[in-house]
């Protein structure tokens, strides 16, 4: 089965959605091996779910967590403007 699952993600390498911009976000820290099986790893759970619940899987893009990750920041944005702080975007972007 983990063959499988491993074979999968590399059929999605090429597509852009989720699956595939997972192994890459994990290939670059960890390694070829790593990002695969951590991607085979989303897919089955992915799958599991699927069965789990009966319902239909919703592609979340590509670009789901840093939308995720903008979302929050703009969510800690208005809670600091509703306790009384004053928020300035900086000129200069940091990491």
């Amino acid at each position: 089965m983990k063959t499988m699952a491993v074979e999968c993600v590399l059929a999605t390498s090429r597509q852009n959605n989720r699956i595939a911009s997972h192994r890459k976000r994990i290939t670059k820290r960890q390694g070829k091996m790593k990002g695969r099986i951590a991607s085979a790893h989303l897919l089955l759970t992915i799958a599991y779910n699927i069965l789990k619940t009966g319902e239909p899987y919703h592609e979340l893009g590509s670009n789901y967590l840093e939308e995720k990750q903008n979302n929050q920041e703009l969510k800690m944005i208005e809670y600091l403007k509703k306790k009384g702080y004053t928020i300035a975007p900086s000129e200069q972007q940091t990491a």
